[in-house]
């Protein structure tokens, strides 16, 4: 798991997690694609997302816990490192003193310090360490949501909220790993952590960010999408 980053614990809609509907585009027919030891994966034709059946999901306490072996600090070099690549994609998107949203930003919010630094008004949000429980009822000019939307639970609620809290013309930051192929999904090293039930082909993220409003746009890395919005949801 790239960075090690803390993930938001959300309620779940079991509905929507069944392994016959898409949980991302709603859409049925999904269809198995493997298993690992651990897992099996499902696969929708019509938005391309992979995702874990819920009966393979650990529990939020094992779930916290994993989180709580992570070296998420300053003094780890590598860690900062992985965030300054986001940081200056931020920069790049918005000016000084841009309102920014660290969605998912882990007990030491190494980000929201980072971005903070360079002059923006950065808001820390992690319900599992409670930091910044009030976050979600503003608006902001970016969101940054890094090595996080692999781990959410209700993922197309969650996708949908985040929208509302844009501000119109703003952005959300999106770093995930993109999957390779379908079938190789099972043995893909990013698909073997317990935590990871949401993978994503570049045509997943497309239908994701037309939820909130944005369009995809590529970046410089790989693993980093930009969602632009051109409107503000309500």
């Amino acid at each position: 798991m790239a960075g090690g980053r803390t993930r938001r614990i959300v309620s779940v809609d079991r509905g929507v997690a069944d392994r016959g509907q898409c949980k991302l585009c709603l859409a049925g027919g999904c269809v198995g694609a493997g298993r690992n030891k651990h897992k099996e994966f499902v696969h929708c034709p019509s938005c391309g997302l992979v995702f874990v059946p819920h009966e393979y999901w650990i529990s939020l306490e094992d779930e916290r816990a994993r989180y709580d072996q992570h070296d998420n600090t300053e003094a780890n070099q590598g860690y900062v490192r992985f965030l300054t690549e986001v940081a200056d994609v931020v920069g790049t998107i918005c000016h000084r003193g841009a309102r920014v949203l660290d969605f998912g930003c882990g007990e030491n919010a190494v980000l929201t310090r980072l971005l903070r630094g360079r002059g923006f008004d950065c808001v820390a949000y992690d319900p599992i360490y409670s930091l910044g429980e009030a976050a979600l009822a503003a608006r902001y000019d970016v969101i940054v949501v890094c090595e996080v939307i692999e781990h959410l639970r209700d993922l197309r609620k969650e996708i949908i909220s985040l929208g509302k809290c844009l501000s119109r013309g703003g952005c959300t930051l999106i770093r995930t790993q993109a999957y390779p192929q379908v079938a190789e999904v099972p043995s893909w090293w990013y698909a073997r952590d317990a935590t990871h039930i949401n993978f994503f082909a570049p045509q997943t993220l497309a239908f994701a960010a037309g939820l909130c409003g944005s369009r995809c746009e590529r970046t410089a890395h790989p693993d980093i999408t930009v969602w632009r919005n051109d409107s503000v949801l309500s």
